[in-house]
């Protein structure tokens, strides 16, 4: 399975250190988590076998994204070689000066490819063409995956449904219900990969918290997916919640849980208002144990950035919001049964 696959219509984007964790962690005997930092020769034979399978649309540039890759295994070039003999051109992310070596990158003539200054290049075109479509673009994978993410759950009629009805924990009315459980059945691979991205986020976000090895809590049956894959990336312990919601039924027993002196950090699926959140951490905090913050797939963000809280445990990191800019292309609303604002 290849997971970090996405299709644009100037180039097929592949993130090489998402497919070597589920090399790892799913199809080997590894257990380091998102944590690996080599790239395997497998992994690389692995997505030649898919690229060669595949039947790109009209793309013949192939971008491979080496970020949170630090060495390559022996052999590589010659894979990568081969990928471009089948007519790809390829253009390497987030290279570092090992990589660089291990690729014999210096021998590829093209003044579009600028070091920057940490010995290493930003962007690397792996052809010397005086032309390209590529020249005059921006590529970042954070834009490309939020592009695709937001593509794939915009589809007509699949994930994001007519609702028109009150939610019961928050009062307010929501014109629209996000299907995440079918969004993640439906999308799996995908899926795997917006997890991934989530846990280099939670990665970065508490890094030196999680060497004490803070617990992962779920609150439903969707969430436990969620935090199950999380767990497995992050090498953390998991706690269920069952059935947070407007009226809280607790079946795993507090008392069987200690909580003294333990972090937590709360996994959702989708924050909307944040209730099941709120009610988590109140459980959490009641019975001894310290709150991290709180993680989810998909976040609604229904104040600026400038106006969210200032503590910062009260603020979702996701890997997709929706918000001001894109609800209603998205077709999803919340409102209230006061009159607006008429400015």
């Amino acid at each position: 399975m290849i997971i970090s696959c996405i299709e644009k219509s100037l180039f097929v984007y592949f993130n090489l250190h998402a497919e070597e964790v589920v090399s790892s962690n799913y199809l080997n005997d590894g257990n380091e988590g998102i944590y690996i930092k080599s790239l395997q020769f497998e992994t690389v034979n692995r997505l030649y076998g898919f690229i060669k399978q595949s039947s790109f649309k009209e793309q013949n540039n192939i971008i491979l994204d080496f970020n949170n890759i630090e060495h390559l295994q022996p052999n590589i070039l010659k894979k990568i070689i081969e990928i471009r003999e089948l007519k790809f051109k390829l253009t390497f992310l987030n290279v570092n000066e090992k990589i660089i070596e291990s690729l014999s990158l210096k021998n590829v003539e093209n003044e579009k490819n600028i070091i920057n200054d940490d010995n290493g290049y930003d962007k690397f075109y792996f052809f010397s063409d005086n032309e390209s479509n590529l020249y005059e673009i921006e590529i970042r994978s954070d834009k490309i995956f939020y592009e695709d993410f937001k593509n794939r759950l915009k589809k007509e009629g699949e994930y994001i449904v007519e609702y028109k009805k009150p939610h019961a924990s928050s009062f307010v009315y929501l014109k629209s219900f996000v299907d995440l459980k079918k969004f993640i059945s439906n999308e799996r691979p995908f899926i795997y990969y917006a997890l991934y991205r989530l846990a280099i986020k939670i990665k970065e976000k508490w890094q030196p918290q999680l060497e004490n090895k803070p617990i992962l809590v779920g609150q439903s049956l969707t969430s436990t997916f969620i935090v199950s894959i999380l767990s497995k990336l992050l090498k953390l312990d998991i706690l269920i919640f069952d059935k947070i919601g407007p009226i809280t039924k607790l079946y795993n027993k507090l008392e069987k849980h200690n909580f003294e002196n333990r972090k937590y950090i709360v996994v959702s699926d989708l924050v909307c208002l944040g209730t099941e959140v709120k009610i988590t951490k109140s459980l959490i905090e009641f019975s001894g144990g310290k709150y991290l913050g709180n993680v989810s797939l998909v976040k609604v963000e229904t104040l600026t950035r400038d106006d969210l809280p200032l503590d910062n445990r009260d603020r979702t990191i996701s890997v997709f919001s929706i918000r001001e800019s894109n609800n209603e292309e998205l077709k999803y609303y919340i409102y209230t049964n006061l009159k607006p604002l008429n400015e």
